[in-house]
């Protein structure tokens, strides 16, 4: 009887020691990648080989992950096991499918079906599952106390993989939204003029305060052979890379434009329209608010395609410059409205995008136009850069310092 004892005790060394081997060699492999499909191929191909089993599964919930081995899954099997598990109220480590019999027939008859015999749970703590299936063993006996402890020795080691390589992906993944973020911002500041235009009978100034990551906030001048300067100022729909590049190609648009359409603001938007059309095919637009400066005439030109509308203020009264038309890339072809003024000595015109009276304080209240109008009439005596310089610090101050969640751009235009 104690030789027979002696033969099992060694028997079942050699077993832990191969195991044990198995479990360093398994260790060692399994960190060296971040492939899930390597982790998963070195896991299920060590758990089936100890334990001598021809089916299992492996389920991360929170990762929306089911890995499975020897077993065939139809497209809604992962809803079933995953409705099935949140049933089983009771806490458990590990259970027979037997045992479901009589506490889940549903679920009892799907892992029948499926010829698995055991559930392991390998959450700790936590509401999402992470759960371990296994078959029988080759000669179809059912899994030892200790078969399980190493399968669930085993499989710690890789979930702890598995949540590595979802780590990392983000990691990567993070990395390259950066980078297309850093693109975006220096094709986004590329875009934007290098000085100001200077002006005999004007005063003008620029404020351009991005967000977090890149919107669509555009502004340019441009000038004529005949001495005249158009200020343009728009908003791209969309954020990031695609958002910039489609204000680079608009800003080629209106460069390549400039002279041939320059006095004839209405037909120059109508044609800029339809190129813009021409390259997002009526899934993008742009609003734009285009001003032309005649300085010897002291007289101004514009047309509003669907921008946020900029307001003349003459002494207490207010102006809206609204004529236009929509917003351009929404239609092939459309026309435009433009209107001339003849502004009187300390008239101003403020344009925006929306992100301006759109800032919000921490109670969720936006700035609004009425505050930026009150006020510029209020300090109408101070030069256009003061102007919005003093409108840029009134923002924040209201918002509380608070991030802007859309770009800000403020254009003051003051009639000298």
């Amino acid at each position: 009887m104690e030789e027979k004892q002696l033969k099992d005790l060694v028997k079942e060394l050699k077993i832990k020691r191969f195991q044990f081997d198995s479990i360093f060699e398994f260790s060692s492999s399994i960190y060296s990648s971040f492939n899930l499909d390597s982790i998963f191929r070195t896991y299920f191909s060590t758990i089936m080989g100890q334990l001598g089993i021809t089916k299992t599964f492996f389920l991360h919930e929170k990762e929306g992950l089911l890995k499975k081995k020897g077993i065939k899954f139809l497209k809604n099997d992962r809803e079933i096991i995953e409705r099935g598990l949140r049933r089983l109220k009771k806490e458990w480590e590990f259970l027979d499918v037997d045992d479901l019999k009589n506490i889940d027939p549903e679920l009892f008859g799907f892992f029948s079906e499926k010829r698995i015999a055991h559930l392991v749970n390998l959450r700790e703590s936590g509401t999402k599952k992470v759960v371990l299936g296994l078959g029988l063993k080759f000669n179809k006996v059912k899994l030892k106390r200790e078969d399980i402890e190493f399968a669930i020795f085993l499989s710690r080691f890789t979930r702890i993989a598995i949540e590595n390589s979802f780590m990392i992906s983000k990691m990567i993944e993070n990395k390259k939204i950066e980078h297309e973020i850093k693109i975006a911002k220096e094709i986004q500041l590329s875009l934007l003029p290098q000085e100001l235009p200077k002006f005999k009978n004007f005063e003008i100034a620029a404020i351009y305060e991005p967000m977090n990551s890149v919107g669509g906030d555009y502004y340019d001048f441009l000038r004529s052979r005949s001495g005249k300067t158009s200020v343009l100022i728009a908003d791209v729909e969309g954020k990031g890379l695609s958002a910039a590049l489609l204000a680079a190609s608009s800003q080629a648009v209106f460069h390549t434009m400039n002279e041939m359409y320059f006095f004839e603001p209405g037909k120059f938007i109508s044609k800029a329209n339809s190129l813009i059309y021409d390259i997002t095919r009526g899934n993008r637009f742009i609003t734009i608010f285009w001003m032309v400066i005649d300085d010897d005439k002291k007289s101004i030109s514009y047309v509003n395609a669907g921008h946020v509308v900029p307001i003349l203020i003459s002494g207490e009264k207010e102006y809206p410059l609204s004529k236009g038309g929509v917003l351009t890339g929404f239609t092939d072809k459309t026309d435009y409205e433009n209107e001339t003024l003849s502004p009187r000595s300390g008239d101003i015109i403020v344009a925006f995008t929306d992100g301006v009276p759109e800032i919000e304080n921490r109670k969720g209240e936006e700035f609004g136009v009425k505050r930026i109008t009150a006020y510029i009439k209020k300090h109408r005596n101070k030069t256009a850069s003061e102007l919005s310089e003093g409108i840029y610090k009134q923002m924040f101050k209201f918002s509380g310092n608070i991030k802007p969640t859309d770009d800000c751009t403020l254009i003051i235009l003051k009639v000298k």
